[in-house]
């Protein structure tokens, strides 16, 4: 194991999934890593003219461009040409850091609280583009919710009560530590934490194990539609700033021996994130008939989806806020320039 990764594996290794809302959008295992290609085979598939391979490793939940890539290939004209897309899915951070520090797939769709932790500890990375975003007050925000006759109405009410969270050291919790600092409460002793895999929250709720939980989409859809949740806060209440919720980290060298098929790649993205955008239900009922999502079709097809960088650009101005949100929680030990890892040069001018 490379030097750093051991300290960073041991902190995502508590994230379990996207980054952030954890990965509970469907209940399909985990596949294996793509095989491995090794630098000099792409460079000779390129110069032979054949496809480049690009293997992304990726989540479970909020990538559906990724996923309208490989069931709508008339979004991609640029895929079997240049370049083929390989699709690995993990279940958490920590495993896709540790794929990508083994040579096992060349971009990494990730938190990025996770590249700067990355990125601090001296691994090679090049952000490349945004996959989802967390804006105040434009698309979904992820919802803490409580039940309607627990008591809690109010951020006041927390003080003493359980907060559900999918992962320490996430999105998640730094969300519910800010938002707990912003009402006046000290999170490290007027409230404690429990982590409770995504897809078992609103159980955890009912059954009071929690006083409040996090629901991502399509969860806050399921448990808005019972009836029996009233929101407290959101992932915005205390991080009132637009996170890159999830970015491409690629291998700065596999995007240097293949730039052509990188561009050619973020392309075919740009076009499907613009598809989806214009077209959310008829792309999402596309997805669930592929067999992508495992969820209820009424509300996942309906469901309002997080914002996203039509053009597949990042906020760099942003990234230093909530690098420093870090560094005050003292879960980064050093900064990161977000401009010396951040290059949107690949991106379809």
């Amino acid at each position: 194991m490379k030097k750093g990764l051991g300290k960073i594996a041991f902190i995502l290794s508590m994230a379990v999934g996207l980054a952030a809302c954890g990965s509970g959008q469907t209940s399909q295992p985990a596949q294996q890593p793509a095989a491995e290609q090794k630098p000099a085979e792409q460079a000779a598939a390129t110069a032979g003219n054949q496809p480049v391979e690009i293997r992304l490793g990726g989540g479970f939940a909020s990538e559906e461009p990724f996923w309208l890539m490989q069931v709508d290939p008339s979004l991609t004209p640029n895929q079997g040409k240049s370049y083929t897309l390989n699709l690995t899915q993990f279940r958490a951070n920590a495993d896709r850091l540790n794929a990508y520090q083994a040579d096992q797939i060349d971009i990494a769709s990730i938190g990025q609280g996770a590249t700067m932790l990355a990125a601090s500890q001296g691994i090679p990375v090049k952000v490349i583009g945004s996959v989802v975003k967390d804006t105040p007050g434009e698309g979904f925000n992820t919802k803490f919710m409580a039940l309607k006759d627990s008591g809690i109405s109010s951020m006041a009410d927390l003080k003493g009560k359980v907060i559900g969270i999918p992962d320490f050291k996430a999105p998640t919790d730094l969300w519910a530590r800010a938002a707990v600092r912003s009402a006046g409460l000290n999170p490290d002793t007027d409230v404690k934490y429990a982590v409770i895999p995504i897809p078992s929250m609103g159980e955890a709720v009912k059954s009071k194990k929690i006083d409040v939980g996090v629901f991502p989409q399509p969860y806050f859809e399921t448990a808005n539609a019972s009836g029996e949740f009233v929101e407290i806060f959101n992932s915005k209440t205390g991080v009132n700033v637009e996170e890159d919720f999830l970015v491409m980290m690629a291998k700065p060298d596999f995007v240097t021996n293949n730039e052509q098929a990188i561009k050619d790649f973020l392309s075919d993205y740009v076009n499907a994130v613009k598809y989806y955008q214009e077209n959310g239900e008829a792309a999402r009922q596309k997805i669930i008939d592929a067999g992508k999502v495992k969820a209820d079709p009424a509300l996942y097809v309906k469901m309002q989806d997080n914002n996203r960088s039509i053009d597949g650009t990042v906020n760099i101005e942003a990234w230093g806020k909530l690098q420093d949100m870090l560094i005050e929680e003292k879960w980064l030990d050093k900064p990161v320039d977000p401009s010396t890892i951040i290059d949107m040069s690949y991106l379809p001018k």
